[in-house]
């Protein structure tokens, strides 16, 4: 907080506190939590998702941070305001950080916020769509856009995150889902299931094929990224 209180708010696991990490000391504490013998019964290739990384915070206006919390890089304090659009970046970085010291596998981290040069630490999405066909629609020019600024490595909630879409717009969306850098199903706990094998069965298929196309296109991905 402003007078060098703790800030607390509501996410979530309900009451919560964010880390500050303009701090070098913070970034190291997160980044040493995925160690092996710290992020107990998991294994050397397991990934993360950070997610709700503005911060969101339920309860206050703008659900975000008050502008004028403070945060501290080890020498000075900096109002949030100053600070916002790097919050999801520092985060990132530093949970890559944790992944490269645990494993000599390359990280995979996903992440809601981000700033320019987050592509060299995460995979992007592009948040809360509805499942209509206006936000499907701009969804492909986000991605395209994002694509041209760097942000290679983005995709969208297939096939919408909010919502029930149509039947042919679920088939639409996993069609063009297949050519996203990042593809990836997800969706409200409130809205219908959606997973393939729950489709009525002409629908099913069509998905199906879209993802058979995928997984034959992971070997020109991989190798895709792996140069660039």
């Amino acid at each position: 907080n402003k007078d060098k209180t703790i800030f607390e708010g509501e996410c979530w696991p309900g009451k919560s506190i964010w880390l500050d990490y303009l701090n070098p000391k913070a970034r190291q504490y997160w980044a040493g939590l995925f160690a092996l013998d710290k992020y107990k019964e998991t294994t050397e290739d397991t990934f993360i998702w950070n997610d709700m990384n503005e911060p969101a915070i339920f309860n206050i206006f703008e659900n975000t941070a008050p502008k004028d919390a403070l945060q501290f890089d080890g020498e000075n304090y900096f109002e949030h305001r100053e600070l916002h659009n790097l919050y999801g970046f520092l985060e990132i970085s530093s949970t890559y950080a944790g992944l490269k010291n645990r494993s000599a596998l390359r990280p995979f981290v996903l992440t809601r916020s981000f700033f320019p040069g987050a592509q060299r630490f995460a995979a992007v999405w592009t948040g809360d769509c509805d499942g209509g066909w206006e936000h499907f629609g701009l969804s492909l020019e986000m991605l395209q856009n994002l694509s041209i600024s760097g942000i290679s490595y983005c995709g969208s909630d297939i096939p919408g995150f909010f919502g029930n879409p149509s039947d042919e717009l679920l088939v639409r969306w996993y069609q063009a889902g297949v050519f996203f850098p990042f593809m990836r199903a997800h969706g409200h706990h409130n809205t219908n299931k959606r997973e393939p094998w729950r489709l009525p069965n002409a629908i099913q298929l069509a998905v199906y094929a879209a993802i058979r196309l995928r997984y034959e296109l992971l070997p020109y991905l991989y190798t895709t990224f792996y140069h660039y």
